[in-house]
């Protein structure tokens, strides 16, 4: 292919820089990283398309390689990306395929376990399905892979792990009863499964193993990743001695001193006040105006 080997395109490092921007975005502003990441997603798939009309020969392709993983022939690509190939997409439906699920359920495992946590499960997940990828087909066809799945099937595995009993809805396309999270984990491996027998070794462009890695990385590393100390805002339980005044007669007494305890009464594990609600970290919450 030509043009391979070569200078990094300006495009293609405005995109690059992307990602550090969305995290220290999220840090600074404390917002939810996974929809800020979900804002590099976009940039980088808008920046592809205007490489595209600016070079309509060479100018997707060279986009592609300064951030994709990829083997083609001799050439390889090199480290970073395997954290920028994350921000890439193959086309519209496979960016608002992945959007879709990093803006309406990510940001549930991140609002409980924290921004640290979650991007530790998104990116080393991401880069772990990659790796388990190029294992598989270390002596087969090139390939490009590109696609954020491998990290949103971590964060998927671990939200099973971490909560197996929480019961989702879901669209994929169709929307599907709710059900416990382990049921949808375990239904996600049987279709990946399913999608490896019907292919028989063609390449359909989807990168099943790549999934399966992402999610088995996060079911397994759950466990391991809630060790990390985690600086996620509005830990302490809102103050309410400010309403004992208001507390005239036994009953209100009673319900001030449970809301001044705040334990949550599914688990009875502490409650954390954030966005407007004291939430638990079993997924129990109470909207406070």
């Amino acid at each position: 292919m030509e043009r391979l080997r070569g200078t990094v395109e300006p495009l293609s490092v405005i995109a690059a820089l992307t990602i550090p921007a969305a995290v220290a975005y999220a840090r600074w502003r404390k917002a939810p990283l996974s929809l800020t990441l979900a804002v590099a997603m976009l940039s980088t798939f808008a920046l592809g398309i205007l490489a595209d009309r600016l070079d309509p020969r060479y100018g997707l392709n060279q986009f592609l390689l300064d951030l994709a993983v990829y083997r083609l022939g001799p050439y390889h690509s090199g480290p970073l990306a395997y954290v920028t190939t994350m921000f890439l997409h193959a086309n519209l439906f496979h960016l608002l395929f992945n959007l879709g699920f990093l803006i309406l359920f990510a940001p549930l495992l991140e609002e409980r376990i924290g921004p640290l946590r979650w991007g530790v499960l998104f990116f080393v997940g991401g880069i772990v399905a990659s790796l388990a990828f190029e294992a598989i087909h270390f002596q087969g066809r090139d390939y490009v892979l590109l696609g954020a799945s491998g990290g949103l099937s971590s964060v998927f595995g671990a939200f099973g792990r971490l909560y197996p009993r929480e019961r989702l809805s879901m669209w994929m396309p169709i929307p599907l009863p709710p059900m416990p999270a382990i049921y949808y984990v375990i239904g996600f491996v049987v279709v990946q499964f399913i999608l490896s027998l019907l292919t028989f070794g063609a390449d359909i462009g989807v990168a099943w193993e790549a999934h399966v890695a992402g999610l088995a990385f996060g079911f397994a590393a759950a466990p391991l990743v809630m060790r990390i100390p985690s600086r996620k805002g509005a830990e302490r339980v809102r103050d309410f001695s400010a309403l004992r005044p208001l507390a005239k007669g036994l009953e209100l007494e009673e319900m001030l001193q449970h809301l001044s305890k705040a334990l949550c009464p599914e688990c009875g594990k502490p409650l954390a006040y954030r966005r407007g609600a004291l939430r638990s970290p079993c997924g129990w919450k109470l909207r406070v105006p």
